[in-house]
């Protein structure tokens, strides 16, 4: 939960910097940066899993990473758990990255509006 607010966070604060410096498509751009994020998350979320498919090598199940622990927390780890935020996490990458073209077509032409009516 904790990455998942920092990483908003971030992104807004990129969106507004991006603004004030003038340049061009600020939300595609910050939209890429939220897929990076998400392809980070991921990564490390399926590390956690992977790692916890063999509860007898590593001594039980725990959290692999730093990133994984501010997304999963304290609470209720289990393989089951670590593989549906793993997923849900992967579903919502993908999302992300389909919905990317949409927001850059619709941001261009949003822009071609503006400086043509100018």
């Amino acid at each position: 939960m904790l990455y998942m607010l920092i990483s908003f966070i971030f992104i807004v604060i990129s969106i507004f910097t991006m603004r004030k410096a003038g340049i061009s498509s600020p939300y595609s751009k910050a939209f890429a940066l939220a897929i990076a994020l998400s392809i980070v998350a991921v990564v490390c979320l399926a590390q956690n899993y992977t790692q916890n498919l063999i509860p007898e090598v590593n001594d039980g199940i725990a959290i692999a990473n730093q990133v994984a622990y501010s997304i999963i927390g304290e609470k209720g780890w289990s393989q089951q758990r670590f593989r549906d935020i793993f997923e849900n996490s992967t579903y919502l990458t993908l999302l992300l990255i389909v919905v990317f073209p949409v927001v850059h077509i619709v941001e261009s032409t949003m822009q071609k509006k503006t400086t043509s009516s100018a």
